[in-house]
């Protein structure tokens, strides 16, 4: 009789187990299919300050993922697209919803503002600024010549709003406080950080090579033997960067420079934290870039080194394969991917990758942090030799 009893409790259990995850299947896929869905909307001009307004509710509302009620995501997801395109239907209107572009929304935002700073412009009496080279959601960074050191230099720049927000300047200093204490080569080199005219700054080495990004943006992957070249060193920074309790938290193709002697360095650690630190996520804000955040990351949970394995594992894949191990229409879809799904193995993208680098990738991408390498310098241990 106890026999019985217990094949019925496993029976059910597994019953149990099939019924949710054809749920979440169905759940998924209903996430997937709003990219394709068009809302009839009459035609107008858009509200610019409208827009501007829903588009900051939208980078806080895409920002928070709900790790437990599928359904709920399912219509956060419709509420954003259609938020998004009431509006600016002209923007909307001019999208691709079958591009499938993983950050749609994010995208299609406009850039940040220069806040104010053009070619020629001294900024705090010692900065000549030279041109734009990208905008971030904190503010702007600028190719500038710094007339104390003599050299050209990347400013990075925060203002307006953000200077409102403590924790947006909070996070920014600390960006410095925790750069500063890694020296390394491949670790992009912190000068200073000051106040001028309203802004934050921060003044720091300039890298004159493409990103990452830059390199599978034109080829789409690359071959192994320059990724074993590129992998080993973002490895070597990362572990420097541990060693004194940096950790990351936002690695990407994007945060990844070369130089001109394709020497690889990692940079914007605006939202890294260290080992020690308590309360950055406790307004429930997950920071980060979902295609490349670890699980516990997206939950909001603790981190630690391997949580930045996987965020390296994460850019390996996509340097392997051309694409991210998870894409979907919104950052909710991503994140929800990110733990749930199992990533597909990448010789099924890459036929005649060897075995040897698919191991590594889906080692490395370990929902569980405990079977993944315990730390930067493991994982460079393990790649294949040139």
């Amino acid at each position: 009789m106890e026999a019985v009893f217990i094949l019925l409790v496993i029976f059910g259990s597994i019953t149990m187990w099939i019924r949710m995850k054809n749920q979440h299947r169905e759940r998924m896929a209903e996430i997937e299919a709003a990219k394709y869905s068009r809302l009839a909307l009459p035609q107008g001009a858009a509200d610019p300050a409208r827009a501007e307004q829903v588009d900051q509710r939208l980078a806080h509302l895409e920002s928070i993922v709900c790790s437990v009620d599928f359904e709920l995501n399912a219509k956060l997801n419709r509420l954003a697209s259609r938020q998004l395109m009431m509006a600016n239907p002209t923007r909307a209107s001019s999208a691709d919803p079958t591009s499938g572009d993983a950050l749609t929304v994010e995208v299609s935002r406009p850039a940040a503002p220069s806040l104010g700073l053009n070619p020629g412009d001294r900024l705090a009496e010692r900065f000549t600024v030279e041109r734009v080279l990208g905008h971030g959601g904190m503010g702007s960074v600028f190719l500038a010549r710094d007339e104390q050191l003599g050299e050209s230099v990347a400013v990075k720049v925060i203002g307006g709003f953000a200077l409102l927000d403590p924790a947006a300047a909070g996070r920014m200093r600390r960006e410095v406080t925790t750069a500063r204490r890694i020296s390394h080569p491949n670790v992009v080199r912190i000068h200073d950080i000051g106040e001028s005219g309203g802004v934050l700054f921060l003044s720091m080495e300039f890298v004159a090579g493409p990103s990452l990004l830059d390199m599978l943006s034109r080829y789409g992957r690359l071959p192994p033997r320059q990724i074993r070249e590129l992998f080993g060193q973002i490895c070597d920074g990362l572990e420097a960067a541990h060693a004194q309790g940096v950790i990351h938290r936002d690695l990407k193709p994007g945060n990844i420079l070369t130089d001109e002697q394709q020497r690889v360095k990692i940079i914007d650690f605006g939202i890294a934290r260290t080992t020690h630190a308590e309360g950055m996520t406790s307004t429930g804000v997950i920071l980060g870039t979902p295609e490349y955040m670890a699980p516990e990351q997206v939950r909001g949970g603790i981190v630690d080194a391997r949580t930045d394995v996987y965020a390296l594992g994460a850019v390996l894949y996509h340097a392997l394969c051309g694409r991210p191990p998870f894409s979907g229409a919104t950052p909710i879809a991503v994140s929800l991917a990110q733990l749930n799904e199992p990533p597909t193995p990448p010789r099924r993208f890459v036929p005649d990758l060897d075995e040897e680098w698919e191991q590594i990738v889906l080692k490395a991408l370990a929902k569980d942090p405990a079977h993944r390498f315990q730390s930067a310098k493991a994982m460079r241990d393990a790649l294949p030799p040139v």
